[in-house]
């Protein structure tokens, strides 16, 4: 009976001995081990966001060192497309330019300002297949030529707006041979301020005798040159003019001297 007794103590002491290592664990040691795992993947997640903050961090001072090249580009590109018609500084560049290419201005000129107008291909609705019905049954439509390559679809902005964007048309006269010419018509699309070439005409000089109002004739082989083009103006919303007074007064003429102001064409 006393060894029953002795045994029965052994086994709850075992027990109670298991129990409590049992209890230690899970109230020890596991909430430990849970803290260290925690602290393992906080640490990984830390780290993983350092790296990124370093990528951003090279990224940034990648960026800072071309600051003064996009700076350069950003006003180069404000000038090219600027906020005021600007026709002294214009006709100045075209100064500029006509000496460097050998060939005297003789006249410019500038019309009113005109709003920018969306292309009817990128602002027209889709046509309505009954009203394509309609027409086909009315007229017959010449055969498309299978082998021709389509027309690009024009390019269009939405924050260009008739309400920020002006287009001015200008002409600009230039007597000189005819690879003067061509150089001064490179010279002019390659520019700082920008101005699309629309057309080129030219006409002969006189044989012989005076020009007109007394000057001397033309050089042999000197051709006077017609150059009309567009130069465009871009404004904020806030203070683009309507149409009527859109960027610029009135029409500016400008031969040999512009009257009424001290801005020559040729800057002779």
């Amino acid at each position: 009976m006393t060894v029953d007794r002795n045994r029965m103590k052994m086994i709850v002491a075992v027990l109670s001995g298991v129990a409590v290592l049992a209890l230690g664990f899970l109230l020890g040691v596991q909430p430990q081990l849970s803290t260290a795992s925690a602290a393992v993947d906080q640490r990984q997640s830390v780290e993983q966001q350092n790296e990124g903050l370093r990528a951003t961090l090279e990224q940034l001072v990648t960026e800072n060192d071309q600051l003064s090249t996009l700076t350069a580009d950003r006003d180069s590109r404000r000038a090219s497309i600027p906020e005021g018609a600007d026709m002294p500084e214009l006709i100045r560049q075209l100064d500029e330019m006509a000496e460097a290419a050998g060939v005297p201005v003789t006249s410019f000129t500038a019309a009113d300002a005109v709003s920018y107008e969306m292309p009817a291909s990128a602002s027209a609705p889709a046509a309505d297949a009954s009203s394509t019905e309609s027409a086909s049954d009315d007229a017959t439509a010449a055969p498309a030529d299978p082998g021709a390559p389509a027309a690009p679809a024009p390019f269009t902005d939405p924050a260009v707006t008739a309400a920020n964007f002006s287009t001015i048309a200008v002409t600009v006269d230039v007597e000189g041979s005819y690879d003067q010419a061509l150089d001064f018509v490179d010279r002019l699309q390659k520019g700082p301020r920008l101005f699309l070439v629309t057309t080129i005409t030219s006409t002969e000089p006189d044989e012989g005798g005076d020009g007109a109002d007394g000057e001397a004739a033309a050089a042999p082989g000197a051709q006077t040159w017609t150059i009309g083009g567009l130069v465009f103006v871009m404004q904020d919303d806030e203070t683009a003019p309507t149409d009527g007074d859109a960027t610029t007064t009135a029409p500016t003429q400008a031969e040999g001297t512009d009257e009424g102001t001290d801005t020559t064409a040729s800057g002779r």
